[in-house]
This record gives C-alpha cells, sequence and structure tokens, in this order.
C-alpha cells in the first residue's frame, strides 16, 4: 500500500472482527488512507485556507458523523463522487479532531461500516505508532451510520 491510496484493509477489518479484536482492527485503520468526500465548490463559496480541508457531516439518530471510506468501491456504492474526494491517512485526520461531538464514520452504510466516538478517533494516531497500544478505557466503537442520511452526491 502506498500513502496515496485508500487501504481497503481496513475495511475487511469490519465491525464483527471490532468486537473480537479491536485494538487490531484500530490499529488497521489508524494506519490507513482514506477517501474524504467533497462536495464541489459552488459559486460564491468563501476561498477555504491554504491546508484546510472540508469536513462533509452527515446526521443520524441525533449524532453527526464525518464520513470516510476505505476504498473506492466503498466510496461510489454510497453515492460520492470520487473525482472531488480527497485521499487522506486517517491518523492525520484524527490528529486534528474538531469538535467533541462529531464521531467519524468508517465505511458508513456499508456491512464493514464502523463508527468511532470523538474520544477513541483521537487516539488512533497513537494506535497508528504503535503495536501494543491498550484502549485503556478508550470510547466503545459502534456501527456504521445507515446511508439513509448521506448527502445527495
Amino acid at each position: 500500500m502506498t500513502a496515496s491510496t485508500p487501504d481497503d484493509t481496513a475495511a475487511q477489518q469490519g465491525s464483527a472482527q471490532a468486537v473480537e479484536d479491536p485494538e487490531a482492527v484500530l490499529r488497521t485503520l489508524a494506519a490507513s488512507v482514506a477517501l474524504l468526500p467533497q462536495s464541489p465548490r459552488q459559486e460564491g463559496d468563501p476561498e477555504m485556507p491554504e491546508g484546510a480541508i472540508a469536513l462533509p457531516v452527515i446526521e443520524q439518530d441525533g449524532r453527526q458523523f464525518i464520513p470516510v471510506f476505505t476504498s473506492e468501491d466503498a466510496l461510489q456504492a454510497a453515492g460520492a463522487d470520487l473525482d472531488s474526494a480527497l485521499r487522506i491517512p486517517i491518523a492525520e485526520l484524527a490528529a486534528s479532531w474538531p469538535s467533541d461531538d462529531l464521531w467519524l464514520a468508517v465505511n458508513p452504510s456499508s456491512e464493514q461500516g464502523l463508527a468511532l466516538p470523538p474520544d477513541l478517533v483521537r487516539a488512533l494516531p497513537v494506535f497508528a505508532g504503535a503495536g501494543g497500544v491498550s484502549m485503556g478505557g478508550a470510547g466503545d466503537a459502534g456501527t456504521a451510520p445507515t446511508g439513509s442520511d448521506q448527502p445527495p452526491p
């Protein structure tokens, strides 16, 4: 795997394995590159500062999620545009997680979907750099939101 391509291995770990070995799933996820969907810029949209990225937000059951995808197929299956998606290391995204109110939805609306609470998202950079990290009370991973709240393509 190169740093510029999504990592389908993270998708293959799935939420079922998260129950069996959550630390292995988090290590794999933290070391992967994901696709972050982007909305096309509209006329009149303010310029983004250099290096800044727009974070899409979906909502389900009163909870807000930032969706990421670990493969091009998963992104396209959710109806997002591959050409406008950004490739970003998940640990890098997690290192500057913007809010305690936002969860991370990995491959939302898929069978391998996984939802991570903000405290666990912020811990992902540690998992990316260590093989034997213990979760020690970090938040529980959940099931990713379904596609019913996906923004239109």
